[in-house]
Formats: C-alpha cells, sequence, structure tokens
C-alpha cells in the first residue's frame, strides 16, 4: 500500500524506505470508526484527524450505502517532504497518508490537505471493500481473500475517477475535478484527440502515454459525464452492479446492465459529451501568441532567466536522466548537470545554481535537502536532513530564504550560502501552508504564497526585520510563484482566475492585478525578462509541458485581489462544531490486532509423479509493517505426512523461513515398494542496505542448514544428506529506469559473496566459495542498452561446484529464500547437468543488445488481455567452469529474446514475458533452445 517515489533515476529497493520506524514511539488513537496509528509527537494532528475522519464518515458511508465491517486502520507519516497518501482493502482496510500538504500540480485547491486526501483515500475503502451475493458468502468462508474483493478487478481509471469524483465539491471549489488545471489538461486532450475504452483501461499506472495520471483525469470526467446524461444513482449502480460479480473485468457486462450499452458504446456517448463540454471552453479563449523555445520532451520546467541573458530550466523527457539545462543568449542549448529527484532550482548571476532535491535521511525517510553547483560541474550538499523544498537566493547572495517543513509545520528560514542556518521565523499554525517564496529588490522582504485554514491561497508579505505577515490579496482564486518585478512596484504570479491558470501582475500601489498571458491550456511555471518586456513560460500541452516565449501584453479586466470582505473555505475544520480535543483515546501502538491472519485459502495438488498434498495458507502483517508472517502446512495424502512451510520478516531486515516437502522418487506397484525424499530447511537472512539516491550499498548475512533424507516405504529412513552454509555478500546498485526504459540503465549491479559450507559441522560440503557478479548497464540512445555481465567464481575443493548451462540462474534450495547458495549460472544453448561445464572455478561473460520495439498500452475489450512494452535482445554468453589443475574450455552460445509485456485484466496484472532462442556453438554440448519465462507484477 505504501506510496513509491518515481523511479525516473535510480530508487533504492529497501522496502523499509519512507515506512515507519520501531525506534519511534508509536501510538494509536481510537475513534468511533478508525484506529489512527502515529508518532508522540503528533497528537495533535491526529486528534485533527480523527475529527475530520468521523465527519467523512458520515458524509461517504450514505452515498455508498456501505460501511465497513470493521474499523479502518490510517497511518499518520511524515516520512516524506511531498504530498500522497496509499489505500488497500489487504489484508485489512488501511491507508496511510503523509503529512506534507502540496504546494503545486493537480493536488493543489483551497480544501485542506488532510480533508483531501482522507475523503480520496477512505472513498477507495468504500469502494474497494464492497461485496454482495456469493462474494460476500465467500468472504465469510475465506476471509479478506484477494478473488473476493470483485471491486478490485476495476480498470484503474473507475477506481481513481470515483475518488477524485467523490473529493470534488465544486460549490466549496475543492477537489481535482473542479479546478482549471484538470479542464486545462482535457483540453488539451480535445485538441490532441480522446483516448478509446481500451487506450485508457490498459494505460493504468503501467502506461507510458502523457499525461501519466490520465486514468484519475478521465476517470473523474467520465462519472460526471454518468451523473450529467443519467444521473448520479445511475454512476452510483455503475459501481455497485459489480459487487456480486464473480468473474474479474466483465466491463462489458457492467455497461450493458446498467445502461443497456455495451462498453465501447458507453465510452462512445462519454466522448461526445467531453467534446462539446470542451469545445465550448475552447471557443472562449483567446488565440495565444507564442514562441516555441523547446517543444520536446516530457516536462519542461523551473524556468529561470537571468541578466546576463542566459536561461535555465529542467528536463524530464523520459528516455535520458532529469537534468538541468541552459540556453545562452544565441539560442545554443546545453545540459549543465544531471539532477536525481528534483524539487527545485534557483539560479543567481553571481552564486550559481541552487537546488532542493530529495535525499536520503536516517536511511529510510526521504526529505529535501539543498545542493550547489559547483566549478567541476558536480552538486555539492550544504545540508542534511534540512527539510528545505521550497527555496530562493537573496540578490545579495549572501543569503538563501527557504521554506522548512517539519511535522506538518512550515516555517521561513533564512541560511548562508554554506547552508548554515542563520535564523527561523515564527511557524505558521498547523494545517497552513508555504508555497514559493522570492526576495523583494532590497532584500528586505519576502514575497510567498501562504495557504491560511480560514482563506486558502493567498499572496502575503514578510517583513524580515519585523518577522511580521501582511496579505497582499485575500480571493477564493489559487495564487501561487509570487516573483518581485526588479523595479519593486509589482509583483508577477499564476492564479486560476476565471478558471484558467495565467501570469498576472499586482500593480502595489493600487491592488489591480492585470492579466500578462494568454493561454488555451494553464500557465505552469515562469520567468520574466522585463527589460525586453518578454516572458518565457511552462505551459501544459497535450504531449508535456513546454517552453513557450511570450509579450507581457495585458489584457482584459484588471481586478482587485484583496477582497474586503469573502466567506471562509467552507472545511470541515472551519465549522463551529469542530472539536478535535475530543478525541482521547489513545494507547500504545501494539502490532497484535493487525498482524492476525485475515483470510485462508487451501489448495489440493497432485502430479504424475505420485506427489499428492492439501496445503493450507495463512499470513498476517501488522499495519506499521514491523512484522509480517506466513504459514502454509501441507499434508502428503499418499505418504501420510506434514510438511509445509514457515516464514517471518522483521523490521525489513530480519528474515527467517523453514520448509519441509517430501518428493516421490519411485512409485509404489507391482510388488516395488515406494520411496521418497524429505527435504527440511531451515534459512535465516540479515540485509543491512545504506540508501542513498546515488546508489545503495548493501550487507547482507545469510546461514542455511538442509537436510534430506531418502525413505522407503514401509521400512523407513535408508540414508541421508545434510549440508549447511553461511554467507556474507556486499553489494552496490545505482542503475536507473526511465519511463520508456525496457532494461535497466546508465549503472551497474554489483555482487561480492563470500560462503562457507560447513559451518556448523556435520554437512557433506566443506570450504569456501568467492564470487564476484558484475552487471553494467550502458545506455546508448533512445532506451537502447547495452549490457554486460561478467562473473568470477572461486570454491575449494570440497565446496559445491559452479555449474553452467540453462537460460536463467539457479539458486540451489539450502539458500535459495535468502539469495545465497548460487550455483548455477547462464549459459543459453547448453543443457544444465553437463558435467562438463562444472568445476570449482568459474569464468562468465554476457553481453546482450537491448532495444525498445514498442509500447502499446492496448488490447482487447471483452477478452481483456493486451501489450505493454515490447522489447528485442540480441545476446552472447561465454564462459567456463573447472576444476583446479585442470585446463578450461570456453564455451558459447548466442540468441534473440523477445520480451513483450503482457496486460492481463486491462492494467490488474502485468506479467513480464521472455521467448527466446538460443544456440550453442560447440559442436558436442550445444543444443538448439526455444524457451519461454514468465514473472508477473501486480
Amino acid at each position: 500500500m505504501w506510496f513509491a517515489l518515481p523511479a525516473w533515476g535510480y530508487t533504492p529497493k529497501d522496502t523499509a524506505l519512507l515506512k515507519p520506524t520501531f525506534s519511534q514511539k508509536w501510538l494509536t488513537l481510537e475513534t468511533e470508526h478508525f484506529l489512527i496509528h502515529y508518532r508522540n509527537s503528533h497528537l495533535s494532528y491526529a486528534q485533527r484527524m480523527a475529527a475530520v475522519a468521523e465527519k467523512v464518515y458520515a458524509r461517504q458511508t450514505p452515498r455508498f450505502d456501505w460501511q465497513p465491517a470493521d474499523k479502518v486502520q490510517v497511518v499518520i507519516s511524515d516520512s516524506f517532504d511531498g504530498s500522497n497518501g496509499g489505500a488497500t482493502v489487504l489484508p485489512y482496510n488501511q491507508f496511510f497518508i503523509f503529512m506534507s500538504a502540496p504546494t503545486k500540480g493537480e493536488l493543489l485547491d483551497n480544501s485542506p490537505w488532510m480533508e483531501q486526501v482522507f475523503t480520496h483515500e477512505f472513498v477507495h475503502i468504500l469502494h474497494l471493500d464492497q461485496s454482495s451475493g456469493t462474494q460476500t458468502t465467500l468472504r465469510t468462508i475465506f476471509g479478506r481473500f484477494f478473488f473476493v474483493f470483485p471491486q478490485i478487478f476495476s480498470p484503474a481509471w473507475v477506481t481513481e475517477g470515483m475518488a477524485v469524483y467523490e473529493e470534488t465539491d465544486e460549490q466549496k471549489r475543492f477537489g481535482r475535478g473542479q479546478s482549471a488545471l484538470y479542464d486545462a489538461m482535457m483540453r488539451a486532450e480535445y485538441g490532441n484527440g480522446f483516448r478509446s475504452f481500451t487506450e485508457l483501461s490498459y494505460q493504468g499506472s503501467w502506461g507510458t502515454d502523457w499525461p501519466g495520471s490520465q486514468s484519475y483525469l478521465y476517470g473523474y470526467y467520465f462519472f460526471e459525464f454518468l451523473t450529467a446524461q443519467y444521473g448520479e444513482e445511475k454512476a452510483f449502480e455503475y459501481l455497485r452492479n459489480w459487487n456480486a460479480n464473480i468473474i474479474p473485468w466483465r466491463m462489458q457486462s457492467r455497461a450493458k446492465k446498467v445502461f443497456g450499452l455495451s462498453a465501447e458504446s458507453l465510452w462512445s456517448e462519454y466522448v461526445q459529451y467531453l467534446d462539446k463540454k470542451f469545445a465550448q471552453e475552447m471557443a472562449g479563449l483567446p488565440q495565444p501568441d507564442y514562441t516555441e523555445l523547446v517543444s520536446t520532451g516530457r516536462i519542461n520546467s523551473n524556468p529561470r532567466w537571468i541578466s546576463e541573458g542566459d536561461f535555465y530550466y529542467y528536463r524530464e523527457d523520459g528516455r535520458h536522466h532529469p537534468a538541468l539545462q541552459r540556453i545562452d543568449p544565441t539560442g545554443a542549448e546545453s545540459e549543465v548537470a544531471e539532477i536525481e529527484k528534483f524539487i527545485q532550482v534557483d539560479v543567481h548571476p553571481q552564486a550559481g545554481v541552487l537546488l532542493s532535491r530529495y535525499a536520503v535521511c536516517d536511511n529510510v525517510n526521504v526529505y529535501a535537502d539543498l545542493y550547489r553547483l559547483n566549478k567541476k560541474g558536480r552538486w555539492d550538499r550544504i545540508t542534511r536532513c534540512g527539510r528545505y523544498p521550497r527555496i530562493a537566493w537573496s540578490h545579495s547572495a549572501e543569503r538563501i530564504a527557504a521554506v522548512h517543513v517539519n511535522e506538518g509545520i512550515a516555517q521561513i528560514a533564512l541560511l548562508d550560502p554554506q547552508g548554515t542556518l542563520q535564523q527561523q521565523f515564527k511557524p505558521l499554525a498547523e494545517g497552513e501552508v508555504i508555497g514559493e517564496i522570492n526576495w523583494s529588490p532590497d532584500d528586505s522582504r519576502l514575497v510567498a504564497a501562504v495557504y491560511r485554514a480560514r482563506g486558502g491561497w493567498n499572496l502575503e508579505l514578510l517583513d524580515l526585520n519585523t518577522g511580521h505577515w501582511s496579505p497582499l490579496t485575500n480571493n477564493t482564486h489559487l495564487e501561487q510563484r509570487p516573483r518581485f518585478s526588479a523595479d519593486g512596484k509589482s509583483v508577477y504570479f499564476l492564479s486560476d482566475q476565471g478558471n484558467v491558470w495565467n501570469l498576472r501582475r499586482l500593480i502595489l500601489a493600487t491592488g489591480r492585478i492585470e492579466t500578462v498571458t494568454r493561454t488555451q491550456t494553464a500557465i505552469l511555471d515562469y520567468s520574466v525578462e522585463e527589460a525586453s518586456g518578454r516572458t518565457r513560460v511552462a505551459e501544459y500541452t497535450a504531449n508535456g509541458v513546454m517552453l513557450r516565449e511570450q509579450k507581457i501584453k495585458p489584457w482584459g479586466d484588471t481586478y482587485a485581489g484583496l477582497w474586503q470582505q469573502r466567506a471562509p473555505v467552507e472545511s470541515i475544520e472551519n465549522q463551529p462544531a469542530f472539536d478535535a480535543q475530543q478525541f482521547t483515546d489513545i494507547s500504545d501502538y501494539s502490532p497484535l490486532p493487525t498482524v492476525l491472519p485475515t483470510s485462508w485459502f487451501a489448495m489440493l495438488y497432485a502430479d504424475s509423479e505420485d506427489n499428492s498434498l492439501l496445503q493450507f495458507y495463512l499470513a498476517g502483517q501488522d499495519v506499521l509493517g514491523f512484522h509480517a508472517w506466513e504459514f502454509a502446512p501441507a499434508y502428503y495424502l499418499e505418504k501420510n505426512e506434514l510438511g509445509g512451510s514457515a516464514s517471518y520478516v522483521a523490521y525489513h531486515r530480519l528474515a527467517l523461513f523453514a520448509e519441509r516437502e517430501y518428493d516421490t522418487i519411485r512409485t509404489s506397484g507391482n510388488g516395488v515398494l515406494g520411496a521418497w525424499r524429505e527435504e527440511t530447511r531451515f534459512q535465516a537472512l540479515w540485509m543491512q542496505p545504506f540508501n542513498s539516491f546515488d546508489g545503495t550499498f548493501q550487507v547482507d548475512l545469510g546461514a542455511g542448514h538442509e537436510t534430506v533424507n531418502r525413505i522407503i516405504e514401509d521400512f523407513g529412513q535408508f540414508d541421508s544428506y545434510s549440508d549447511n552454509l553461511g554467507g556474507i555478500s556486499f553489494n552496490w546498485s545505482d542503475y536507473e529506469y526511465y519511463v520508456h526504459s525496457i532494461s535497466p540503465e546508465d549503472g551497474r549491479r554489483i555482487r561480492l559473496e563470500y560462503e562457507e559450507y560447513n559451518v556448523f559441522g556435520g554437512g557433506f560440503h566443506k570450504g569456501g566459495i568467492v564470487s564476484l557478479d558484475w552487471r553494467e548497464y550502458i545506455s546508448l540512445f533512445d532506451n537502447h542498452v547495452l549490457a554486460l555481465r561478467a562473473v568470477f567464481g572461486k570454491g575449494d575443493s570440497d565446496a559445491k561446484p559452479f555449474q553452467l548451462g540453462n537460460e536463467q540462474d539457479e539458486l540451489q534450495s539450502l539458500g535459495g529464500r535468502i539469495g545465497f547458495g548460487y550455483t548455477g549460472y547462464t549459459l543459453r544453448g547448453y543443457g544444465d547437468n553437463e558435467p562438463r561445464l562444472a568445476g570449482n572455478n568459474l569464468s562468465l561473460y554476457s553481453a546482450e543488445y537491448r532495444l525498445p520495439l514498442r509500447e502499446l498500452f492496448d488490447g482487447f475489450s471483452t477478452f481483456p488481455v493486451g501489450l505493454g512494452k515490447i522489447g528485442l535482445t540480441a545476446f552472447i554468453d561465454h564462459g567456463a567452469a573447472w576444476e583446479e589443475g585442470t585446463s578450461k574450455s570456453f564455451y558459447t552460445g548466442v540468441g534473440v529474446e523477445l520480451s513483450p509485456e503482457l496486460l492481463v485484466g486491462y492494467s490488474t496484472f502485468r506479467i513480464e514475458s521472455t521467448l527466446g532462442f538460443a544456440q550453442g556453438l560447440d559442436s558436442e554440448l550445444g543444443e538448439s533452445v526455444v524457451y519461454l519465462r514468465l514473472g508477473a507484477e501486480f
């Protein structure tokens, strides 16, 4: 359920990243319908959330005609200086919320962040938790098992669209659905052509098309269309008619039952609705006059036009590493530096480039820190865990102003150019937010976009001598990114006045505001060059955020920004009856209530080798993720024996595994007694990563023990085999993924490992093995990748030998669950048990050329199977394994692999498949092999 950072670049794979840490004190606040888990310093926030939660519950449950059977688990997290949340109904109803409020983008509106995000995530619970009829009966029997939640099998646009629809209140100006930005995004879609039913359904969360949030966007307007065309009750009926659905993904049946139409026909009506709505909007907008500056890529943002004429911007095109770009006065463009996990850049003509970006703090938190670009084009980190997401150079370059956030509280901080804190101003009240900031020409004041609980987003001035805030505007518009004019007589800013995001100019002497740009979508950022009367803007388009140049030219009516009277924001917290202090039922957090199992499942298995078993599955995980376990006992019917498996993971670091299985060696019959193997294994692993966004170094400590008894029917055990090992590995990874990647790019994975057999005594194999596995990923162009691999291994004579062959690496069962005990290494085009490809020494080299063929993200409508990315790989493997003191012979295999992503259930499952052909070139050992590999992601 936990939100993952965008992986456009390197992101640590540590499952503890952004999660609660056990070293902190956690408490639980209980209300009538919720259990809210929070750190001990977040009591006030938790009480406010409790009051908001019960109001949202009372408002939303009647609309869905559904009440969760148990109290919903909610986690308050301050581990991320970004704004998000996430919900799941498995294994129980739960969601989390990051405390930091949004200051830009689609989530920006005048509703309090807590109310907006809580409503959205709770709607997910109410929607996905629903069932009726047979599904409710099955849930009563099996508990909260995956396949008894029919609403889970909706396309992403249904799930997210309903949540956005319910967070939206046009009268209050709450939610994305009523926003000027959503209208702008759909106007861009109108100009580009609306998407088909299958195109949107297969995009889901895997798709690469722009915008990445199209499931939310189209989903909202779909439910707006249903309400406008058929009435809101029909829109909810469209959801509820799936509650008893046994066969998943029947979108045709869903539309037919409610509207008497096929899914495509209903979608056609929806597109007609969109065409009419946005044709009218476009007709009422002026035609902009602009010059294209940057018209390719995906995101071109954060424009900074400095006095010498150089122009800087951030570029993320989905195919290369995100970077800071510069366009000089002649129009020549160059890359300044690559950027990881970008937030904001400011550029000073003398002091240079200042960057705020996400960085790992305390190994698991992700906070905003400051960096400066040095003369060698590299980033020097000047703060550690500073939590400064918004920044501005002073004109003198002697100070840096930054917005400091911590535990949901915002305040202004002043730092020197080396990042040393000089002064902090009084924090704003809880729930109030500071957006972007800018210095006055004399460096005595800051102008900022500020969210106040009663007034919403407005512009304010902070006097740096007195620490006093004073309002510049007070209205119902969203106002952002203020910047003083060079003479200090006016303030430029962006607002959604008139339901269009445009650049405005506030004349300080009169308080009047004029509009100085034109757009048919939305201006998202800007930089002004007043001497020439021009501005360069980041403008939303159907293909991304592009940079354009316009003349600063006032048009339309001016208006007052500081209204004398305006009603307060109509939030839950602003209602007279709001009382957060009444919620006082607090206790220490206990994992026990949520770590217990919530479902079970049984499987009957039989094969042609006389193996038959009945296995049960139980699992549990507490809501903070401190403990996770699985227990799967099995009864072997023919052998009358108990086996199965069990596992336990503590705090994302310690993993314990145990298993016992039986496998038939010989079946009984015709006077021959049956025989089988009894295999018992215990494995333990300690994982200790050291995380950063530049790469992760991880140390793993593992141990495994295995006993294999061979048993003859009616006689019992007649021989046994035992083995054990202990190992340590040192791992480095810094490879990257971009939107259009089909493979890791621009980095490497390195594993240096030492294993010692017989560390506990009594083992068959003895001695040590050392191995190095180096994988290098070299980006070429347009996501073509040259992937290189080199493996070197050396073991003692009595240790388990290496084995080459087969189409993928193999872990021996002794350490397979913990990543130790590698013995089988890929040599495609050769069998997997050839003695001449085995030995205590190993050298293996591999080269692969990986190229993307197509990005489809489309498929069938009625039978919901489609394709995502499709890639092709040409490879050559070259390796040898030999015993000490003997000559080594290298063997070579070549081949090709076609790798289409299979999308099943629209976007529910992504199955990474590989169809390969390999040819071993050795005339004696080489084989011609066709193979298929499958791996699923959910």
